[in-house]
């Protein structure tokens, strides 16, 4: 019986039924830039399982951005600061990312300062300020 299941299971890898984990990494990134405001706009693939519980994912995801620690990707936090807003759209699969099929997008955004335009809330010196909004 136990040769019964490693040969089922050898059959299931062999045959490329057995799901391949995706890192997280970024597909494309632009961003948008002022004066006194700066906003960066993402696309993330991300396995499904991390997907599936999109605070966690979210949360995850602004967390490797102010890390600047992204595997294909490093940002020039140096010239613009941090970004004040930050959109981004989750894709779970490259036949996904070919279809334009989206898992999510959220957005995490903070009030813009009228007080004071010279002062804006960042991601990183003030994620106490921001929220995640999803579509």
């Amino acid at each position: 019986m136990k040769r019964l299941g490693i040969l089922i299971l050898s059959c299931i890898i062999a045959s490329g039924c057995a799901k391949k984990y995706i890192e997280m990494d970024i597909i494309s990134s632009y961003n948008i830039s002022s004066d006194n405001w700066y906003e960066l706009n993402i696309s993330i693939i991300v396995d499904e399982n991390i997907a599936s519980n999109k605070d966690v994912c979210s949360k995850e995801i602004i967390q490797h951005i102010i890390d600047n620690d992204f595997h294909s990707t490093r940002f020039s936090f140096d010239t613009n600061g941090y970004p004040n807003k930050v959109t981004v759209d989750i894709f779970t699969s490259e036949k996904n990312i070919q279809a334009g099929k989206k898992a999510y997008s959220f957005e995490y955004v903070t009030k813009f300062n009228t007080e004071n335009i010279e002062m804006q809330n960042n991601i990183k010196d003030n994620p106490e300020e921001f929220k995640i909004q999803y579509e």
